[in-house]
């Protein structure tokens, strides 16, 4: 069986409360051709005693146990065991649909694609899915990617791990692992493989089902999870510099730049002061706007952007707490909008793309 099929790779820690379905829902695959490595990142609940008693009953699981090093690490383990064809990620509260392997290793197969995107709808905790997908189905139908394509590729090329299937071979000729730990590790993941496909594709279908968690990363903006964007941040943007993929990476940061602000104005966990220090050790970050002539970010943080990039900090932390009980008051999908730029932000950045595109290179993935 060495080859052929999918390794699914569930990094778990701590997990112990939806461990079981995420499993559920890989044993009951419609495709059987699979490899379930799980791999328990020193639990310190029973979800490694779960592990081993799903092992006893289906011999396509496989378990690594292992001291806590992270995610990042820990999915690096599993890919170290991987020994199928593809590669695909499942984080251990979430859960496939029962025909995402089959769905995914014929659109891949069909494609001889190096990776594929799929389409992934979230849930509340207790599992009830949201009304949508998080890719308009009608707007984006099953497509070739391209990467200097920003009317519609760039939408679905979302940062994430989990909602793709990749060819290992790819992976392991172009030395793509998680280099970068967390957070952001999905981030230098899936840039490298944006940057070093060949073919790439994305399919409309719904594949993955994400869990709505209290404890999501996502929620955890502590003055460490900063620091540790930074670090992260620097690694990216170095390797779109020595992929001569600057122009693409202009789009990727008008849109980290103002999800990542307004990370900051949310955060309760970060004082004023060290808010002043988040800023100033991420002066390099927010100065490459100016750099890459990014006039653009959402426009009710245009003004702050202004004053960040003055090095007025003082009056930076003063409108981020007004803005931080503003957005309080704001429901969900409307602070989420204003968390990313809009279409017509983008189309603005088209005035300078040319300056930044490397010459002579192939416009797609061919």
């Amino acid at each position: 069986m060495d080859g052929k099929g999918i390794s699914v790779i569930v990094p778990v820690y701590n997990a112990e409360l939806h461990l079981e379905k995420t499993i559920k829902s890989l044993i009951n695959q419609t495709f059987k051709e699979i490899e379930i490595i799980l791999v328990n990142d020193g639990s310190k609940d029973h979800s490694g005693k779960i592990c081993e008693e799903y092992a006893k009953q289906d011999a396509r699981i496989l378990v690594v146990n292992k001291e806590n090093g992270g995610l990042a690490d820990a999915r690096n383990a599993g890919l170290e065991m991987a020994s199928r064809k593809y590669v695909m990620f499942l984080d251990a509260d979430d859960l496939f649909e029962l025909d995402s392997c089959e769905h995914m290793y014929a659109i891949i197969e069909e494609n001889k694609a190096d990776y594929v995107i799929g389409n992934y709808q979230m849930m509340d905790e207790d599992g009830k899915k949201w009304k949508n997908p998080a890719f308009d189905t009608i707007k984006y139908e099953d497509f070739s990617l391209d990467k200097h394509d920003y009317q519609k590729s760039f939408f679905v090329m979302n940062s994430t791990a989990w909602n793709k299937i990749y060819r290992r071979q790819f992976l392991q000729e172009n030395d793509i692992t998680f280099k970068v730990p967390s957070p952001s590790e999905d981030d230098y993941f899936t840039s490298l493989c944006y940057m070093k496909a060949k073919v790439g594709f994305y399919t409309s279908k719904v594949m993955y089902l994400y869990r709505n968690t209290p404890n999501s990363l996502s929620k955890d903006c502590s003055l460490s999870y900063f620091k540790g964007i930074n670090n992260a941040y620097q690694r990216i943007f170095e390797s779109y510099q020595e992929n001569h993929e600057l122009n693409y990476y202009r789009y990727v940061y008008a849109k980290k730049n103002a999800y990542l602000l307004c990370q900051l104005i949310d955060s309760e966990q970060v004082s004023l002061a060290e808010k002043i220090e988040c800023l100033k050790q991420l002066e390099w970050y927010f100065d490459l706007r100016e750099k890459l002539e990014i006039s653009t970010v959402h426009t009710s943080l245009a003004e702050i952007m202004q004053w960040i990039q003055q090095k007025d900090y003082e009056k930076v932390v003063l409108e981020i707490e007004r803005l931080k009980e503003y957005r309080k008051t704001l429901p969900e999908q409307v602070r989420k909008r204003m968390s990313f730029p809009t279409r017509e932000n983008y189309g603005q950045m088209e005035e300078h793309k040319e300056k930044f595109e490397k010459q002579g290179e192939e416009v797609c993935f061919k």
